[in-house]
């Protein structure tokens, strides 16, 4: 397996240049690396006639060291005394075509293989245990048609006393119909970092590509592309803040690349959706960006969608055009205006679904779980439309102190339900997003802010017990029932707070002589397990006003005449 040899560092070496054609160019420093666009400083004592000439390109010229090695500089253009390259591969190629694309990505690797473990003893024998199953698709479409497949790569080194391991995973593109080109290794490895990206919430930035022709070597390939956001070094939780683990990915890859290959959305949306990920700038250009990508995606999704009925211009035009009409002519009858009026709207009517409606349609063939969850209102969606337009225009937003972090979080709602979109474009289930959004703790997720109550009713997380408003308000005022406390509930349900019960349950919970903390109703009440048990969280509710309590026993009652019946030993 190859070595761990990522080097993000800018390289500097003194190069003569040399074409096929036109023989020697001259000589300079050539320089590449560290996300930079890669480019010749030439001597101006030692240039050809050929580099002089602006606009000169090259398709392919070799850059030769001091020391012999041979670098590739493909798809060059002169520029003054500056020879720059689109790409530079370390290695001597006759030809810019290539059999294979070899990719590795930041922190993908740490997600991919999170959950596999190592069994056995240190200088003994170590096992890998739960080794994800490895990638391994076939795309064909209309215009292309190659091989994906996951490769796990491993090296060791001695340092000092210590024995470090390394361990990645790489992603391999092999040619099928015909050799990719120098374009086809950018926009296949975009492509996939889009993928990953979107999936795990989080960009997926490419590291080292490597290609090759045949099977012979490797080589090595450079070209600019985006920075690794930033992450702490001691940080070892990042896999939870993933929006889908990768289990929960295994044995559908073939399914998901199709779905993305074959999507009417992947060159323009689900591109822009995880290019937004990188993001770190002015607001307003945020919320333009989500927004404008949120009206991309719809008309994409409306492409040929007509409404069944003419449209009539929106409410607000309407009540504009009626004050105007009245303050230009005050003495017009009644009857005369609303005529005119009438007139109006049939004449301006749209024929063709505006951004809103296109919206609210979307919504309307979503599921209805999600976009509950979800929870962006109707107010907060007009608010953040019309920050939107005013920003596009160059105007000033209009807004109003308390209302910056209702825009802020109606955009980061917007990145979700696109999401979920894109989740359901690639193939999954409004069930599986669900699922995801309750486990990862990933930012997606938290700047929206989500109706966490609700998704708790979905997925089962907590019980909702209904009450009236009168006992709401009593269960509100009772000291002791939101934490780690007991109720009673009849044959018809009925619940009330138990401070006998609360009082045992506590005394065992602080009993330092227990010699188990398993939460075991005969331990603690000395009850059998149907007549108790313990819920983690609910909630008391009447309408949408709500009590929330935590560890909470809920323990039958037999009847009024006859006490509670102890388990039997």
């Amino acid at each position: 397996m190859r070595k761990n040899n990522h080097n993000p560092d800018l390289k500097n070496f003194d190069v003569e240049l040399y074409h096929d054609q036109l023989g020697r160019l001259g000589s300079g420093v050539l320089s590449f690396g560290g996300n930079q666009c890669a480019c010749v400083n030439l001597l101006i004592s030692d240039n050809a006639l050929e580099l002089r000439t602006d606009d000169a390109k090259f398709d392919l010229v070799k850059a030769v060291t001091n020391e012999g090695s041979t670098f590739c500089l493909c798809d060059c253009k002169a520029n003054g005394i500056t020879l720059y390259a689109d790409y530079v591969i370390d290695g001597d190629l006759k030809e810019a075509a290539v059999d294979s694309i070899s990719v590795r990505y930041s922190d993908v690797s740490e997600w991919f293989l999170h959950w596999r473990t190592i069994d056995g003893s240190v200088g003994k024998t170590l096992n890998w245990t739960q080794i994800p199953k490895d990638i391994n698709v076939s795309v064909e479409t209309d215009n292309e048609h190659f091989d994906l497949r996951s490769a796990y790569c491993s090296s060791h080194r001695q340092l000092g006393e210590d024995l470090v391991l390394h361990e990645h995973v790489e992603f391999i593109f092999s040619a099928k119909a015909s050799k990719f080109n120098l374009a086809d290794v950018k926009a296949k490895t975009h492509e996939l970092s889009c993928l990953l990206s979107i999936l795990l919430a989080y960009p997926a930035t490419i590291i080292s590509v490597v290609v090759s022709q045949g099977s012979g070597c490797s080589y090595r390939i450079y070209f600019p592309t985006f920075e690794r956001p930033e992450r702490a070094k001691d940080d070892g939780k990042f896999w939870i803040q993933c929006f889908i683990q990768q289990p929960a990915l295994d044995g559908r890859w073939q399914s998901i690349f199709d779905h993305y290959y074959q999507s009417k959305y992947r060159k323009v949306c689900w591109v822009r959706l995880s290019g937004m990920q990188r993001y770190d700038g002015f607001w307003e250009y945020k919320v333009l960006g989500y927004v404008s990508l949120l009206d991309s995606y719809l008309n994409i999704r409306f492409d040929r969608v007509s409404p069944s009925e003419s449209l009539p211009p929106s409410s607000k035009k309407r009540r504009k055009f009626l004050h105007d009409l009245t303050q230009e002519f005050p003495t017009m009858l009644s009857d005369e205006r609303d005529k005119i009026v009438e007139i109006a709207n049939e004449a301006f009517s749209s024929t063709t679904l505006s951004f809103s409606n296109k919206y609210r349609l979307a919504i309307e063939e979503s599921d209805i779980d999600i976009i509950k969850i979800i929870n962006l209102s109707e107010d907060e969606f007009s608010l953040i439309k019309k920050v939107r337009d005013r920003v596009a225009h160059g105007d000033d937003h209009g807004l109003e102190q308390e209302q910056f972090p209702t825009v802020i979080r109606a955009q980061a709602k917007i990145a979700l339900l696109l999401t979920y979109w894109a989740f359901l474009d690639f193939g999954f289930m409004a069930q599986e997003f669900i699922a995801c959004l309750e486990k990862t703790h990933s930012n997606l997720k938290l700047a929206a802010m989500i109706d966490s109550v609700y998704m708790q009713r979905v997925t089962g997380a907590a019980e909702f017990f209904s009450v009236t408003t009168e006992k709401l308000r009593l269960l509100r005022g009772i000291k002791g029932l939101r934490v780690q406390s007991c109720c009673t509930e009849n044959e018809i349900g009925e619940i009330e707070f138990s401070e006998e019960f609360t009082k045992k349950y506590r005394g065992w919970l602080n009993d330092t002589t227990r010699t188990s903390t398993i939460h075991d109703p005969e331990q603690i009440f000395g009850l059998s397990k149907d007549q108790a048990r313990l819920v983690n969280q609910g909630y008391f509710e009447c309408g949408e006003d709500r009590f929330a309590v935590y560890h909470m026993w809920i323990i039958k009652k037999i009847d009024s005449s006859s006490k509670y019946t102890p388990a039997l030993s």
